[in-house]
């Protein structure tokens, strides 16, 4: 599988990663890493875990997330 966003630029590259949110295929370059909050259902509310998890994202699926 080749990447998306360098397709575009004309160019083959191996994909690496695929996007957690639009599902495409990217390279080591377009590949973004962002954190995540895990939440965990406990007892009769949600919780949180205390480490953030990492989720790969395309950098326009990271250019839409808020800050």
């Amino acid at each position: 599988m080749n990447c998306y966003d360098c397709t575009s630029d004309h160019a083959t590259t191996a994909a690496v990663a695929i996007c957690r949110n639009c599902g495409a295929a990217l390279c080591h370059q377009h590949a973004q890493s962002a954190p995540q909050t895990v939440v965990r259902v406990q007892g009769v509310g949600q919780s949180t875990m205390p480490e953030m998890a990492r989720r790969i994202v395309c950098t326009i699926c990271r250019g839409a997330q808020p800050v």
